[in-house]
This record gives C-alpha cells, sequence and structure tokens, in this order.
C-alpha cells in the first residue's frame, strides 16, 4: 500500500470521501449570533466574527484554518458555482471569516487549494495549477491584511508547506513517484520561489514532519523514516522493523519520537510505529488490524480520556477508534456522520471532519469522545461542498 497521502491536506488518501448511508442524528446547528465577542476575546460556540476580530495573540494549539465552499453539486443536483471563504476556527467553536472570494474569482473558479499555514500565524498557502505537466502555482495570502503573493515552481515540483517553525521559506518535492523505486528529492525554497537548498534524495518519499524547532525533517522511506538535515544531508536513517514498502511520519509524538504510519506486506492497511529520532528501534502503537470495522491506522491522537485512532474502514470510509491499553479497539461514532476524520485536537475534545454520504456537504466539529457533547464549529449548506480543506495551528507531539 502506497501512503503517500496527506490525509485532511492538499493530498488525498485512496480511501477519502465515498462513504455509506449517512446516520440521522437530529442535530441541530447553532444559532449564527449576530454579532461576535468584544475584540480581543475567544469565540464561543456558534459566533461569527470578522478579521479585525480576531485575538491573534491568543492563537495556538487547537485553532486551525478551514476552507469552506459554497459551490454545489452531488446527486441529482444541477451543479451551481459559489463562494469560497478562509475561516479562522477556535477551540470554543467560534469562527472568523478572513476571506471570502466570489464564484466568479480565479480562487473559487481555479480552484485554489488550502496546503498550510505558517507557525507564526501570518500566513496561508494556497496551490492551483498543477495538473501532470503543468507547473505547480502558490498564492500566499497575508491574513492580518488580505493581501495575495504569488509565484510559479519549477515543472515536477510540489509544494509540501512551510519550513517550521515560523514558516520562513517552503518545503517541496521535486521528482515524479512513478514506482516505490522513484526517488523525488526534497528542496528548500524562498517565500518568493527561489531555490534555495536541496535537501536530499530519498526513495520512495512520504510526507513529512518537521521537529519543533525546524532543525531536522523526518521524511518517508521505502523501509522507514530518514531524519534530514534542514541544512542539507541525511542525518541517519531509521528502518521499521519489518517495512518494506513504505512509511509516512505523521508528526513528532514527543521532542524524541516521530510518529509514523507505515505499509503493512498483505494487509489492506497500515499500522502506527513511534520512532526514536536517535535510532533506537521503533515501538508499534497499534496492532495490525485484521478484520472489523478499522482496516489500518494512519494518525493518533493521545487526549485524556483515551488514544484516539484515525483509520481506514470499508467501502472508502474513514472511521475513528479508540485504543485501550489492554484489549480490543472500539469504534468511535460522530452524531450526523457517515465518514469522520480527525484533523485537531486538544486535551479533552477532537476537530472532527463530518463527512455526508450521499451530499457532498462536509461539516466541522468538535467533539467530546468521552461525554459525547458536540459542537458545529461550521455547518454544511445545502447541496454545498462545505469544508474542502483544514489545517491545525501547527502541533508537535501529544496533547
Amino acid at each position: 500500500m502506497r501512503l503517500r497521502a496527506k490525509i485532511g491536506g492538499r493530498r488525498v488518501a485512496g480511501a477519502a470521501a465515498t462513504v455509506a448511508m449517512a446516520v440521522s442524528a437530529g442535530l441541530a446547528v447553532p444559532a449564527m449570533a449576530a454579532s461576535a465577542a468584544p475584540s480581543g476575546r475567544i469565540l464561543s460556540a456558534g459566533q461569527t466574527g470578522t478579521r479585525a476580530e480576531v485575538p491573534w495573540s491568543k492563537i495556538g494549539p487547537g485553532w486551525a484554518l478551514a476552507m469552506y465552499s459554497a459551490s454545489q453539486g452531488g446527486e441529482d443536483v444541477t451543479p451551481k458555482a459559489g463562494p469560497s471563504t478562509l475561516y479562522l476556527v477556535d477551540p470554543q467553536g467560534g469562527r472568523y471569516k478572513l476571506i471570502t472570494w466570489s464564484a466568479r474569482s480565479a480562487q473559487a473558479r481555479a480552484p485554489w487549494n488550502l496546503v498550510d499555514w505558517s507557525g507564526d500565524t501570518r500566513r496561508a498557502l494556497f496551490s492551483s495549477g498543477y495538473a501532470g505537466a503543468t507547473r505547480e502555482h502558490l498564492h500566499q495570502l497575508q491574513l492580518r491584511t488580505g493581501h495575495v503573493s504569488s509565484f510559479t515552481l519549477p515543472k515536477d515540483v510540489i509544494a509540501i508547506g512551510y519550513t517550521r517553525p515560523d514558516g520562513l521559506n517552503i518545503l517541496a518535492e521535486k521528482g515524479t513517484a512513478e514506482s516505490p523505486t522513484s526517488k523525488l528529492t526534497l528542496q528548500r525554497y524562498s517565500l518568493t520561489g527561489k531555490l534555495q537548498k536541496s535537501l536530499a534524495t530519498i526513495t520512495d518519499l512520504g510526507q513529512v514532519a518537521y521537529e519543533s524547532g525546524g532543525a531536522a525533517i523526518a521524511a518517508g522511506a521505502l523501509r522507514g523514516l530518514e531524519l534530514i538535515s534542514n541544512a542539507g544531508g541525511v542525518i541517519r536513517r531509521l528502518p521499521v522493523p519489518g517495512v518494506t514498502e513504505g512509511c509516512s511520519p505523521v508528526r513528532w509524538w514527543t521532542t524524541a519520537t516521530i510518529l509514523a504510519s507505515c505499509s503493512v506486506t498483505n494487509e489492506a492497511g497500515p499500522r502506527l510505529w513511534l520512532v526514536p529520532a536517535g535510532g533506537a528501534t521503533p515501538t508499534a502503537l497499534t496492532p495490525v488490524r485484521k478484520g472489523g470495522f478499522d482496516l489500518g491506522d494512519f494518525n493518533a491522537w493521545q487526549l485524556s480520556s483515551g488514544l484516539y485512532l484515525d483509520g481506514y474502514g470499508a467501502c472508502g470510509t474513514l472511521v475513528i477508534g479508540r485504543q485501550p491499553r489492554h484489549g480490543k479497539e472500539q469504534m468511535v461514532t460522530v452524531p450526523g456522520a457517515a465518514s469522520s476524520l480527525i484533523v485537531n485536537a486538544t486535551r479533552s475534545t477532537l476537530l472532527v471532519k463530518r463527512i455526508n454520504a450521499c451530499s457532498p456537504g462536509v461539516s466541522l466539529v468538535w467533539f467530546n469522545p468521552a461525554s459525547r457533547a458536540l459542537t458545529v464549529a461550521i455547518p454544511d449548506g445545502h447541496n454545498q461542498f462545505g469544508v474542502t480543506g483544514v489545517v491545525p495551528y501547527f502541533i508537535a507531539g501529544k496533547f
């Protein structure tokens, strides 16, 4: 199984949005507040603020950027173009409207895909135009002012995201992944598109994860991970026991350990490993899935109430599971969702993309899996595409 997908971001996994019949839960979407909280205060659930009301100094873990498309489509629905809006979502369920592009704008028609959010919280990175031999166009939105600057990458170069910790450069990959033995090169570009450094060439390059200080990058490879210096060169190779078909780092689980999702030979889905950056033997975090609702895990979230997993379900669905220290994995159902994807978390709650079954709408909700309390952060509109991309505030480690 190939693990080049970035779930929840610009790159979409093979098992993604084709889902079964939705669960009817009768949820009431919180009414939109007539006015937001005073400037400098965090909005509560159901409130919508403007860009001028964002408390920038309070942004941190639990916040997220979300792109919403009001275009309509789906089964027996006449396609209709709609505006696109970028929201900033806070941990209480409030949202701030940063910018809206009309249905006729290049941003909505292209469309622009949300790629990343800089660690200093100032810029959002979008891509457009990449399709095979076409060169990728990158666009940076200054979140505080709405100003946009753009440039085009060289042929066969695709942006991965901002460098860490502050996002003062852009990390990209060069090459084409035609087979598991394909070699791709990690490169660093300036914010105006100038190549600064080729960092390393890796066989079967998967996704990457910066350590919090930005000095090292964990990169997926054919037999495990490779630790790359942000100054260039391979620091060390980090093989994972039994892996011959590729790994992808998810994020740094601790300052010295990397969470990775790795293929399992002759099995439908991957399993999760904790890989020490210093070269010690990795430890499996989840077992090989042998049937059941979860066919394989690609992300994990340690909350106060337990370890929660993003997994692949049957028929292209995405599922959430809770893995106890001992015993069988338990399925976690999110009310109103046919397919669910965790995209962010706090110590007690999960930020979940709630995916419908037969209509295109995707909503964003905060869900407490212990109490089952649910707060709608961004509701889905009637036959609208809904949330098309989410990027959480820079996550380093567990919660």
